[in-house]
């Protein structure tokens, strides 16, 4: 029985070890379409510059924007763009999910395949973004501090965010603020503008009824080329301008991209799906891309060519040289493509053209050469391919047909070079990098959110009322500046980080309150002798009383009659109490028989001083109701 055990679990450890090592690579890629300024890009745990038109997007690469700066990449029909001063990271890109994640910045998204409804996630560091079905968002990441505004302008997209989730439909603006969300209408601006005029682009393209959606690259065939019908290969396409003598894979780079290796970039606007999908052929004496028949899904490709040289094949070079050299060459719908990177039979079989048409095509090429290989080869020495993961094909050797005849095939590219190999797969740990990108997101956190951006700073605070959170504020700001009872208080800072108030209108209106304040202090301490002179047993009730006066209530309206009530109240009281000192019954006035000079002052001074007193005492009263109406009237004048 131990045996059988043993024997399962060897089968089970091959099993396991067989499937890691025939990992596919991922049939899905997206492509950089479109720069604009200072762009970078995370590749590899190493930073790309410069031009990144064409380049290949998958899993774990960034994307970062410089001030000003703009960018667009593509997978598939679906199109996302940044705005200056945004970083974007693509989590995951392959055959099921696209995880996108804007860790600040601005993002546009546009979905147009049903198919991938189910496949896209959208990330920011306060909200979840999905779709319901295709449509167009934008989405704004810390652009304030902790939060994020989703903008919906087509479709219904899902957003989860503060504890909550709600569905945002065309028209629909929702702001994710710390714990809070909230909804308004959807804003435009020069950015949107932009988006929207990239978007006109793709609409009634030719190109989208020869290949598949989930294509990628195809939307600038109809700007460069042409579309023709053919009756050996049905429909394909030929680019318009394009040099003598041009052959495909002859202008642009290879670039060393872990998992596939050598990777072809082009320097042709028009330059991606016509060398990562399909084959080219020679029609007519001149190059021509058929995207063949796609069965599922397109699978995407580093490079779609034929290696040949070596060691014992020599190129005669510019300027009298020669030497060993490697070539390559597209390939035709006769040929098979035999990859370099590991993956399954099944993911192979995807790889095959397949003919649109029937097979009299097969028919009539049973003993004829691979259409164009004799024009197509094009050379570099041998010791290029071992100085980087970087290799300019701008001035590559174009091999005459007869030097060709006898060339030896190769049955995969040329090595990386040992070291830079083990530098690529020796990639740095995911928090290393993660926590270069967390330092450049927080190096100018403080600068992205008080830049001064002109009129785009000004424009923002002109529409911060709209928002709920700024009204929000600001009503709780109000009572603030009307019920402060003490003269400090106006002096704190302000929590409202996007205040729109007038400052010196403030200040003026709280020295005008500090100013009142002082003259009832001081009318209030020039009547204390007097009502220090009185029996002890009368100070206490209206000195507080007084002291307490002088507030605001009448400012909330409808208080006035309360305060004359809390004023004229401790006169009653203390009325009957000074004639009480005379007579011997209060108690409070029994330690006192031995003081005989105090009381003639009270008996006589009440009589002297209480119409006196009343009379000043409506003197104030009219004159605070006269200055406050004042205010009133001044604040409704502005």
């Amino acid at each position: 029985m131990s045996r059988k055990i043993a024997q399962f679990l060897m089968l089970a450890a091959l099993v396991a070890v067989t499937s890691v090592a025939m990992a596919d690579p991922p049939a899905r890629v997206g492509r950089v379409t479109v720069t604009e300024g200072r762009v970078t890009m995370l590749v590899n745990g190493e930073e790309e510059a410069g031009n990144l038109m064409n380049w290949p997007v998958t899993s774990e690469n960034h994307l970062t924007t410089a001030s000003g700066a703009r960018a667009e990449f593509r997978v598939g029909s679906a199109a996302i763009r940044l705005d200056g001063d945004s970083d974007l990271e693509v989590q995951e890109l392959d055959d099921e999910r696209l995880v996108l994640r804007l860790n600040y910045g601005t993002a546009a998204v546009r979905l147009r395949d049903p198919a991938m409804l189910n496949e896209f996630e959208f990330l920011t560091p306060q909200a979840r973004v999905t779709l319901a079905e295709p449509g167009s968002f934008r989405v704004d990441a810390e652009r304030a501090p902790d939060t994020t505004v989703i903008n919906v302008f087509a479709g219904n997209a899902r957003v989860e965010g503060a504890g909550t989730m709600l569905t945002a439909r065309t028209g629909k603006r929702v702001e994710v603020r710390g714990d809070d969300i909230f909804t308004a209408l959807a804003r435009r601006d020069d950015f949107h503008n932009w988006v929207a005029g990239r978007d006109r682009r793709d609409e009634g393209m030719v190109a989208s009824r020869y290949v598949p959606a989930d294509m990628t690259g195809y939307e600038d065939l109809d700007n460069y080329g042409n579309w023709i019908e053919d009756r050996e290969y049905g429909t394909v396409w030929f680019p318009r301008a394009v040099s003598a003598g041009w052959a495909p894979y002859r202008d642009g780079r290879w670039v060393w991209i872990s998992p596939w290796g050598w990777t072809w970039v082009d320097n042709s606007p028009w330059g991606y799906a016509p060398f990562h999908y399909g084959r080219w052929v020679v029609v007519g004496g001149r190059w021509c891309w058929t995207p063949g028949r796609v069965v599922g899904r397109s699978v995407w490709s580093p490079a779609l060519v034929g290696w040949v040289g070596g060691n014992n094949w020599s190129v005669s070079f510019g300027s009298g040289r020669s030497g060993p050299a490697v070539g390559w060459y597209p390939l035709s719908p006769r040929d098979r493509y035999v990859p370099a990177y590991r993956m399954s039979s099944d993911f192979e079989r995807r790889l095959v053209w397949n003919h649109r048409t029937n097979e009299r095509w097969h028919e009539r090429y049973q003993d004829r050469d691979h259409d164009g290989r004799r024009d197509g080869v094009t050379a570099l020495p041998s010791d290029q391919w071992g100085r980087g993961r970087h290799i300019p094909v701008n001035n590559g050797a174009r091999v005459p047909p007869q030097d060709v005849r006898n060339v030896p095939l190769m049955t995969a590219p040329p090595v990386l070079s040992s070291s830079l190999q083990r530098q690529t797969q020796a990639q740095p740990p995911r928090q290393d990098w993660q926590h270069t990108r967390e330092d450049r997101f927080n190096r100018d956190r403080d600068e992205r959110f008080n830049r001064d951006r002109g009129q785009d700073r000004h424009a923002e605070r002109e529409r911060g009322p709209d928002l709920r959170v700024p009204d929000r504020q600001d009503q709780q700001r109000q009572p603030v500046l009307q019920t402060q009872p003490q003269p400090q208080q106006p002096q704190q800072p302000r929590q409202n980080w996007t205040r729109t108030d007038n400052d010196e209108r403030d200040g003026w209106r709280n020295r005008i309150m500090r100013t009142q304040q002082q003259q009832q202090q001081q009318q209030q301490q020039q009547q204390q002798p007097q009502l220090q002179a009185a029996p002890p047993q009368a100070q206490p009730q209206p000195q507080p009383q007084r002291m307490e006066q002088p507030r605001h209530e009448p400012r909330f309206g409808g208080g006035e009659r309360e305060e004359r009530g809390r004023r004229d109240a401790p006169q009653v009281q203390m009325a009957p109490a000074r004639p009480a000192q005379m007579s011997p019954p209060p108690q409070p006035a029994a330690p006192q028989p031995a003081a005989p000079q105090p009381q003639p002052q009270p008996q006589m001074q009440p009589q002297q001083s209480q119409p006196q007193q009343q009379h000043q005492q409506q003197q104030r009263r009219e004159a605070r109701e006269r200055r406050e109406e004042r205010m009133e009237n001044g604040e409704n004048r502005r």
